[in-house]
């Protein structure tokens, strides 16, 4: 008997504890998700992330691959300025709530080459990717949606542009 009472006891109390002057807690505010990019932004972005990684190691390669001062030099402004690239464009998307997702060109061909058939073919590769990136830089520019990600390209395209100039006077090779 002594446990229906306790029971009864708890049952009693269940009304009182129910007009107790202490407020139900607040609802939690969630601060809204950060709106997700554009599908071309998001194209854009790993597009540059990747050419800029891509840039980076073929520019790393040619330092220990070549002889020729005017490549070394051009390998050393790739990497300072596809690096200033990357952070840049890292920092605008972490702003965003986003991730590139940079995936490096395949490099294996140019690996196995040395001498001036690796000069030759290097600089060619940069004529032929600096022109697939100020296309992709000038379409960001044209049709991308965030004002943030077309600023960068607008500020970025005349580096790529310079980079393109350079290559092609380094190798002769105009793509």
């Amino acid at each position: 008997m002594n446990r229906h009472l306790r029971w009864a006891f708890a049952l009693a109390l269940l009304p009182i504890a129910a007009c107790s002057s202490n407020p139900p807690p607040a609802p939690v505010a969630v601060a809204p998700a950060p709106p997700a990019l554009a599908a071309v932004d998001q194209t854009f972005a790993n597009a540059a992330a990747s050419s800029d990684a891509t840039e980076i190691q073929a520019a790393q390669l040619a330092k220990t691959k070549t002889k020729a001062p005017r490549i070394i030099h051009f390998a050393d402004r790739m990497i300072a300025d596809h690096t200033k690239s990357t952070q840049q464009l890292t920092t605008i998307l972490q702003s965003k709530g986003v991730t590139p997702t940079a995936t490096p060109g395949d490099l294996t061909a140019l690996q196995a080459e040395s001498g001036r058939r690796f000069d030759r073919d290097y600089m060619r590769g940069q004529v032929t990717a600096h022109i697939a990136a100020v296309k992709l830089f000038q379409d960001e520019i044209a049709n991308g949606q965030d004002a943030d990600i077309k600023s960068f390209a607008q500020a970025t395209l005349p580096t790529i542009q310079d980079h393109l100039k350079m290559a092609r006077a380094i190798s002769g090779f105009h793509g």
